[in-house]
């Protein structure tokens, strides 16, 4: 994607275009800021597009350029990366997920975004922290984008989810996925359902990861909310 990109100092992110409609993707545990921007390129979008891509704010032991977003302390980083929890994070709600949902409230008072405007969304970790900040920001965002993510802190979610009614939501998950099970997908799913959020689903055959079902489910997804025409290249 040609541009310029640019970092703050709060709470790092490359970001590219301008308003009137802000894309917002969170990267995986593990990864780094730069994970998804080729997404970008891949789904061929055109229009007035600002694109956003925070940085986790926790350095990863062991990982080159590895950020995370929860846990925050390196006990827990060591035990959380063994992904010995990921099987069912349901009743778990670690502080550093409520932590990294403010961040990215203040990132995106910074940057002005119109939470009507605006369709957020992230991978895996990122989509967590997504859904954590849709479920606790002021205003109602135009879409949100779950990809591999999986239900966390059931109980509190259950109860903010009624914020959710009628927010159109995209989410995408794999039927053989080792890390993030589709199951735990499928009760997230039934969480946000069951509190009036309009859920389009996508399940393909594969593992944790955006494949070509979930890249074109997305897309499709941003062109609808952000009103582009579909791309003729």
């Amino acid at each position: 994607m040609d541009g310029s990109w640019y970092s703050w100092t709060m709470i790092d992110f490359l970001h590219h275009g301008e308003p009137p409609f802000t894309v917002i993707l969170c990267h995986g545990f593990g990864a780094d800021m730069h994970d998804l921007i080729p997404i970008t390129d891949s789904m061929q979008m055109t229009g007035p597009l600002r694109w956003v891509f925070p940085q986790a704010p926790v350095p990863l032991p062991g990982y080159p350029s590895g950020r995370a977003w929860f846990p925050r302390t390196a006990p827990e980083l060591e035990a959380f990366a063994s992904g010995a929890s990921f099987h069912d994070l349901s009743q778990t709600d670690p502080p550093g997920l409520r932590d990294s949902a403010e961040e990215v409230h203040e990132l995106l008072e910074h940057l002005a975004v119109d939470h009507s405007r605006c369709i957020l969304g992230g991978f895996s970790q990122g989509a967590m922290v997504a859904v954590e900040t849709a479920l606790t920001a002021g205003g109602r965002f135009a879409g949100i984008a779950i990809l591999s993510g999986s239900l966390i802190a059931a109980d509190r979610w259950t109860r903010l989810a009624h914020g959710l009614r009628g927010t159109p939501v995209f989410q995408s998950h794999g039927r053989g996925d080792p890390l993030l099970p589709y199951s735990q997908a499928r009760r997230l799913y039934e969480v946000l359902t069951g509190a009036g959020a309009e859920v389009a689903f996508t399940a393909f055959d594969g593992g944790h990861g955006i494949p070509a079902p979930a890249m074109t489910g997305l897309a499709a997804f941003i062109r609808e909310r952000s009103f582009l025409p579909p791309s003729t290249a």
